[in-house]
């Protein structure tokens, strides 16, 4: 399934609710991020989702490392050449566990690309597979090339994958009879509507500011639920918003972009602010430890900070502090911050 749409239209939303929609079900999931930032990175999105898969932790020596990618293997009965070649893929040094690999530069991607195909073949055998690429469009030649196999290879497969990009990214997988193509588009002011009043619940919003955010969105859903919540915070504050105010504060106006909604945001969290700087400059998703070394704050303080902005919706969390990772909800979120 490839789904396109411009940033902010919805792409991630849909996988993430398929993702709890079926989250009962038996499944193995497979998440992969591309990223601006590493769009010449061989292999970056699944280097990333082999280290989470195999629960790298900040700290790992190089043999912690390789008996965690050994054990992950062992459940797809991995080959010694194949997890040779994945170890070294992870840039993990090998400690003689492995055999010594011996081909030309070619040979070795090849052999790679091979190697993660069987990984999938083995894992589609024991149960279903969700696999979600998100944003193609900033995919390096490697990774697509790889997921190229992975579009052919699943025809016959137990497996759905969910490709996300922007418009301007040109997948070549369209037309075949297993690939679908979706194209989001822009929500109509009705909807708009509808999706302001589930962001306000039973907080009033004069209607002003209502038609206000409904026309600087332009129909965008990202753009609509972070301008309602930060007019919402900014009542908050005043306490303006417990009565429907007929001439609204000028303090409540809403901000005419996303980006100076998302700061509104960030400035009222206080010390979480840098603190979701810092996670923006490491990457779309960031682990508890990597925080801890950069920030330079108490644990309560880091703690705290944190939770402020998954409270807030800007992040969530997998795991448990230390072990825990954060996610940045958008990749346009990580980009104001």
């Amino acid at each position: 399934m490839l789904l396109s749409g411009e940033a902010g239209i919805g792409k991630s939303r849909l996988a993430a609710a398929l993702m709890e929609e079926i989250a009962a079900e038996p499944h193995t999931r497979l998440r992969y991020f591309c990223s601006l930032q590493h769009a010449d990175s061989a292999f970056y999105p699944i280097i990333g989702q082999f280290e989470r898969a195999a629960g790298f932790a900040h700290g790992d020596t190089p043999r912690t490392k390789l008996d965690k990618l050994d054990a992950l293997l062992a459940q797809t009965a991995t080959s010694k050449q194949d997890a040779a070649l994945l170890a070294e893929m992870l840039s993990l040094p090998n400690d003689g566990r492995y055999p010594v690999l011996d081909f030309t530069p070619e040979q070795r991607r090849q052999k790679t690309l091979r190697a993660l195909g069987a990984q999938l073949e083995t894992l589609a055998r024991s149960s279903p597979v969700l696999m979600i690429l998100e944003d193609a469009h900033w995919g390096d030649p490697t990774s697509l090339e790889a997921f190229g196999r992975t579009v052919d290879q699943i025809a016959s497969l137990r497996v759905l994958l969910i490709v996300t990009f922007r418009p301007e990214f040109e997948a070549p997988w369209i037309g075949q009879p297993h690939v679908t193509a979706l194209a989001l588009n822009r929500l109509g002011h009705r909807e708009v509507d509808t999706m302001i009043d589930r962001v306000i619940g039973d907080k009033p919003l004069p209607a002003n500011i209502r038609k206000d955010i409904i026309e600087r969105t332009d129909g965008i859903p990202l753009f609509v639920e972070e301008m309602t919540k930060a007019v919402l915070e900014a009542a908050g504050e005043l306490e303006a918003m417990q009565t429907a105010a007929a001439v609204p504060s000028p303090a409540l106006a809403v901000p005419a972009s996303l980006h100076a909604s998302l700061m509104a945001r960030l400035d009222r969290l206080g010390p979480a602010k840098e603190v979701a700087q810092i996670g923006a400059a490491i990457g779309r998703e960031v682990s508890h430890a990597l925080l801890a070394s950069v920030a330079r704050k108490s644990d309560a303080e880091l703690g705290s900070a944190l939770e402020r902005l998954v409270q807030a919706g800007l992040l969530s969390r997998r795991g448990v502090p230390p072990q825990a990772s954060y996610l940045f909800k958008h990749a346009l979120v990580q980009d104001a911050a």
